[in-house]
């Protein structure tokens, strides 16, 4: 189940060519927001990457749609875009809201009891790993189920919960691509960045662990070195966002065989069906 979806994703680069889209979507927000937070201001770079976060689901949402109708009629990513828009968007707000309360509750109860910054941060992480565990697919059965925001918790919830070895198949290999997605940046980065680099490259562990906090963080921080970065990341997005949108949306595909529809079981809706003209949808 797992490496069919793997396979699957790696098809659709040349397959369905609107998984692209994410792709680059990604590598835009990333190129803009740094242009903007440089030659304007750090405002203006904020203010771009909040409307490319709220603008991101309904890139999300024609992607899911169309990976899962298998549909490349002309149109159709803009019609499952703005079916699934909000349906999408909601479920991502409430994970992203969950995610820095809780964080930010683990972190400053460590720093009450005397924890370090640095290990009460890393505790925080692994504090947040269930809850993106089990919200994971909130948005993508929103959409294929017409689910409200805390119906579609539920129904993601009890996938993952009844999933057992084939999710948490899934999750490792979603991991071991993190890894990897990790690695080919820092192999991007030795090309872009080289020149960039060097003065680090040439400073030993001794010098660099007696050298002043001040000093290491401007010797990092350079524009060079932060320009480098961010061309690295936004290759990165380009090639690796379409593919972990595209996994799990193949992934999720699959996993309908589980139930016999959604999850959480509500009373039936007529969620509309194309007409004529292909301008209504229902997910099949």
């Amino acid at each position: 189940m797992v490496f069919t979806s793997l396979a699957q994703a790696v098809k659709a680069y040349g397959k369905m060519p609107h998984v692209w889209i994410s792709g680059i979507f990604a590598a835009l927000a990333i190129l803009l927001t740094y242009y903007l937070a440089f030659t304007v201001s750090e405002v203006a770079g904020l203010a771009v990457m909040v409307i490319f976060f709220f603008a991101f689901p309904y890139i999300l949402a024609g992607t899911y749609g169309v990976l899962i109708d298998n549909n490349k009629k002309k149109g159709a990513f803009k019609i499952y875009a703005r079916y699934g828009f909000r349906r999408c968007l909601f479920p991502n707000i409430l994970l992203v809201l969950l995610t820095w309360f809780l964080m930010n509750l683990a972190t400053s109860l460590l720093l009450i009891f005397g924890v370090s910054p640095e290990m009460a941060l890393y505790v925080s992480l692994f504090v947040v790993i269930p809850l993106v565990f089990f919200c994971y697919f909130a948005d993508i059965t929103a959409i294929r189920h017409n689910l409200t925001m805390g119906q579609a918790v539920k129904d993601s919830a009890k996938r993952v919960s009844a999933g057992s070895f084939s999710i948490t198949a899934f999750y490792l290999m979603n991991i071991a691509l993190l890894f990897f997605a990790s690695f080919f940046m820092s192999l991007v980065m030795s090309f872009v960045g080289f020149e960039a680099l060097m003065p680090l490259t040439e400073l030993t562990e001794e010098a660099v662990a007696s050298m002043p906090l001040e000093e290491l963080t401007a010797l990092v921080l350079t524009p060079e070195v932060i320009f480098a970065t961010v061309i690295s990341l936004a290759v990165t997005a380009l090639v690796f966002v379409l593919f972990f949108v595209s996994f799990k949306t193949y992934f999720f595909k699959r996993m309908l065989t589980v139930y016999n529809g959604s999850a959480y079981h509500r009373a039936q809706e007529e969620d509309g069906e194309y007409d004529e003209k292909g301008r209504w949808f229902k997910y099949k």
